[in-house]
């Protein structure tokens, strides 16, 4: 690539190169058939040239190798057209070939311009040297050469940047539609491109980690992070930020204790950011600590340039040596090798904690000792400087309802028009109604008028950010009951789940994991529970059931149950009596004293006889029927007629009776 880029070619010698490659290739495989799907041939040459001749030669490529293609289906079948399954491999050929134009193209532009950069670079540092070697006491020039280097380092964190954003932006896109493309092969019976489209998925999955794990400190660098200064009530936003990592605290046996001075007031920051900093933090010490005690500190201290807030957290963790502290904000970076090993992580959480602290104008210090724990000390100003000329960031407006609807309505809210797409795209195909918002005020406005069965959030958006929103909606007794799916490149699940979150799912999205949390909390998810804790009977009762066209959802005991409930409200219930952890008679009593949840029709199923006592307990109940005596399909049919009275708008039966 780099000789043919380094050549000043002419426009038709650029064109040429191409079919002439396309032509090789397709002489080769007529010569020499090869046991190989003809797009596997040809692809390489597609992104070969796209990279190193760019996006024209590129498209030609695609489209030669498309006739060409084309050609060797009409040859193979010896009739005078194609059939529909080839004219569907085609054309999706043509939009994979396509979209890797596309990339190529860009990462071409984007190499182009890291040359220059590197260029700059070395320029820069040949100066310094230079200047170094000739005069030592020529100071002046030394410092020229110094902030030409930091100049060429900040066009480099631009580069980084934008090349981040250009490429996770259509690689997201790259790999949704290549598992829909996945899905349609499937379906067509075109096993041959499922190993293809597999390959293509894989690779762009694994050059999208890549990016986005230096997306965020390229753009402080490069200062390109924005901010959104807003007035916030300082003692309500750390008792707020505090409840929100307390269950991650507690998970080992910490207690965490706040510390406020007196006079907080009223700061103007950036909300999210400085949020996310205390989450960092109170996480990184909930992370390091076992059994301890984690203290988060707050006063205001004023100052000749205005007042500033001190912000810390202390902990009893293990602590740090001088020389694991000296290096702790680098990226990547953790205490040591043996501490990635154990305690997990990639490194970037306080060094990103330092860039954002250091964005809203202030910075981040430590203290540690080793065994006796580790103190972080935030300090930012109180008044954030508003940037002058900064971007008003407007609210993008909702999109309208899509798909039948059959399974309800499900809120998708994303900041990128790509991802709503896909999402609205998918959850259509499963037979939902779907509406998006593009920002997290439009969403939450959304959520309390439309009340949807499921709300996916997105975690990283302007002003409002996917935290926030979810703290809103948890503490909003019109929403508080939705179930809300983290779906995002920062999907945190034990964070997202000690602020509610019914699942986590990441970016770049698994269809089959996220159809399967829909399947659990969406409409008809689970219209019948099946409550026992014998395997073999859940198994049984769950295939006669779903040969009636019933979903089902299973527990083995009563809590288990009670958990399965919290997700999402069953139309019915079986409930077996005898079981481990929490009886039948426990659960139903528990259960008819959830909110939404008394008129549930619940079955009893009972392997032994009951007694008059135990009658009066399972007053509570609709049917009780016992093992044995009711068949299978006797089961399924008496949970129809229940859930006919329910369909009909009749009242819950008063009168229980057994059979």
């Amino acid at each position: 690539m780099e000789v043919l880029s380094g050549h000043s070619f002419g426009p038709v010698t650029r064109h040429a190169i191409p079919v002439t490659a396309v032509a090789a290739a397709t002489l080769l495989r007529f010569l020499a058939p090869l046991d190989t799907a003809p797009f596997l041939l040809y692809l390489p040459i597609v992104f070969l040239v796209a990279l190193a001749l760019g996006r024209g030669p590129g498209v030609l490529a695609v489209a030669s190798s498309l006739l060409a293609a084309a050609w060797f289906f009409q040859r193979s079948d010896h009739a005078v057209g194609l059939n529909p399954g080839q004219v569907v491999a085609l054309a999706q050929y043509l939009v994979v070939g396509l979209a890797m134009v596309w990339v190529c193209d860009a990462l071409r532009r984007s190499m182009i311009e890291r040359e220059e950069v590197l260029g700059r670079i070395d320029a820069a540092n040949a100066g310094l040297r230079a200047s170094q070697a000739a005069l030592e006491d020529s100071r002046r020039d030394a410092e020229a050469a110094r902030e030409a280097a930091e100049d060429a380092n900040r066009a480099k964190s631009s580069f980084l940047a934008n090349m981040s954003h250009e490429l996770r932006t259509p690689l997201s896109a790259v790999i949704g539609y290549s598992e829909m493309l996945e899905e349609e092969a499937e379906e067509l019976g075109q096993d041959g491109l499922l190993k293809d489209l597999g390959k293509i998925k894989s690779n762009a999955k694994h050059l999208l980690g890549l990016i986005n794990d230096v997306l965020d400190l390229s753009k402080v660098e490069a200062d390109k992070m924005e901010t959104y200064a807003e007035d916030i009530d300082l003692e309500a936003f750390l008792r707020d930020a505090a409840g929100t990592v307390e269950a991650l605290v507690s998970k080992k046996g910490n207690r965490l204790v706040l510390d406020l001075g007196d006079g907080l007031g009223t700061v103007r920051t950036d909300a999210t950011k400085l949020r996310q900093c205390l989450f960092n933090l109170l996480s990184n010490a909930a992370k390091f600590t076992e059994a301890g005690t984690i203290i988060l500190r707050a006063h205001r201290e004023p100052g000749a340039n205005g007042d500033h807030l001190v912000l810390s957290v202390q902990d009893t963790g293990i602590g740090m040596s001088p020389e694991q502290v000296e290096r702790l904000f680098q990226r990547f970076v953790q205490a040591d090798g043996s501490t990635t090993r154990k305690y997990g992580g990639t490194g970037l959480g306080l060094a990103l904690t330092k860039a954002f602290a250091q964005l809203l104008g202030g910075d981040v210090t430590v203290t540690s000792a080793i065994g006796q724990g580790t103190r972080f000390i935030l300090v930012v100003p109180a008044a954030l400087s508003e940037r002058d000329g900064a971007d008003v960031v407007e609210r993008p407006a909702s999109d309208g309802a899509t798909g039948s609807g059959a399974r309800g309505l499900v809120l998708v809210i994303d900041d990128e028009a790509s991802q709503r797409d896909l999402m609205g795209r998918f959850l259509a195909r499963q037979g939902f109604s779907v509406r998006t918002a593009g920002d997290g005020r439009t969403g939450l406005d959304l959520a309390r008028g439309l009340a949807p069965r499921v709300i996916l959030l997105d975690v990283m958006m302007p002003e409002v950010d996917g935290w926030t929103v979810l703290t809103t909606l948890k503490g909003d007794p019109a929403t508080q009951d939705i179930p809300v799916v983290m779906v995002s490149f920062v999907a945190d699940a034990a964070l997202s789940a000690s602020l509610g979150a019914a699942d986590a799912v990441p970016k770049p999205v698994d269809w089959a994991r996220l159809k399967g949390v829909l399947d659990r909390l969406g409409e008809g998810a689970g219209d019948v529970l099946v409550v026992d804790d014998d395997v073999d009977m859940r198994e049984r009762l769950r295939t006669v059931l779903e040969r009636s066209g019933w979903l089902v959802r299973e527990a083995g005991d009563g809590v288990e149950a009670l958990d399965r409930v919290r997700e999402a409200t069953p139309r019915l219930v079986l409930l077996d009596l005898t079981m481990p952890v929490m009886d039948g008679f426990a659960f139903l009593h528990r259960l008819r004293s959830m909110p939404g949840c008394a008129d549930i029709p619940v079955v009893v199923l009972s392997a032994r006889d009951v007694t008059t006592a135990e009658r009066q307990q399972l007053s509570e109940a609709d049917r009780v029927l016992r093992k044995g005596d009711a068949s299978l399909q006797d089961i399924a049919t008496e949970l129809r007629k229940l859930d006919n009275y329910q369909t009909d708008g009749r009242e819950a039966v008063t009168n229980r009776s057994s059979l």
